[in-house]
């Protein structure tokens, strides 16, 4: 009997450590504005999507979220890394308009010294070599 009360304990413990990470993590994408779904929560907490639906304490906890979080706008890790992601490229392209810019303006002066050395007859090679 000693025996069986305490395996009873002992799952009662378990079961409530695992009704305080999914209520702790619960309230942590509320406080970070993540948006929480059962998927997110079980990759979170690795507890299966039934202990959310089945456990009543978590269930409650979990609907309060979802109805608290109804209309915001809210992110997801998956949206910052997308961001993060799309604020490098942009900044990559800006370097390279940048170096095109520079190239094109090299070039536009490049036309402009042959028009004028065609046009004068002079040979700036010439000169450039003196």
């Amino acid at each position: 009997m000693t025996n069986y009360t305490n395996m009873l304990r002992m799952n009662e413990k378990v079961c409530e450590e695992k009704r305080i990470l999914a209520i702790d993590t619960i309230r942590r994408m509320v406080r970070d504005n993540e948006q929480i779904t059962i998927c997110e929560l079980t990759k979170q907490t690795g507890l299966s999507r039934s202990f959310f639906y089945k456990n009543a304490l978590v269930n409650m906890e979990l609907n309060a979220a979802l109805k608290a979080q109804q209309g915001k706008i809210l992110s997801s890790k998956r949206d910052k890394k997308l961001n993060e992601a799309l604020k490098e490229t942009v900044k990559l392209q800006k370097d390279e308009i940048e170096k095109l810019r520079m190239e094109k303006s090299r070039l536009t002066f490049e036309i402009k010294r042959l028009k004028n050395e065609q046009q004068n007859g002079l040979d700036y090679s010439l000169i450039e070599k003196l």
